[in-house]
């Protein structure tokens, strides 16, 4: 498997409008390799963090689910 039909893509809600992807990716890369983090500015409030693997994502969902 290669490209983005591996890749796992996570979505982020109810986040602060001043957090920034440097702030996403330090709490997200420990379940493991990001791909990429895109932050929404209009209107703010949610992100997309996109995995290299599926499992990773999965790992990330499960855990930080409801914080």
């Amino acid at each position: 498997a290669g490209g983005s039909a591996a890749m796992a893509r996570v979505y982020v809600g109810s986040l602060d409008p001043a957090v920034t992807a440097r702030e996403l990716e330090d709490e997200f890369r420990v379940f493991g390799v990001l791909r990429s983090v895109w932050v929404a500015r209009k209107p703010p409030g949610f992100a997309f963090v996109d995995f290299d693997d599926r499992r990773d994502a999965q790992d990330a969902i499960k855990d930080l689910d409801g914080m």
